[in-house]
């Protein structure tokens, strides 16, 4: 198994379940990186009803993956 941090961007549209979507914007080795990330893409000018997190994803690797 092989652990990436992805930068999600989650729009919401309401308030239940149902009224999120989430798009990955990029995998990155550490938390660090993806942080750096989304302050480069967003800095301070996030839209409304959207957030960017990092999120820790624990994936099957190929042996080509390194």
């Amino acid at each position: 198994m092989k652990v990436v941090w992805v930068l999600l961007l989650v729009t919401g549209y309401g308030f239940d379940s149902d009224s999120f979507e989430t798009k990955s914007l990029g995998g990155y080795d550490t938390m660090a990186e993806c942080h750096v990330a989304a302050t480069q893409i967003f800095w301070e000018r996030m839209p409304m009803n959207q957030e960017a997190l990092c999120i820790r994803v624990e994936y099957q690797a190929n042996d080509d993956d390194d």
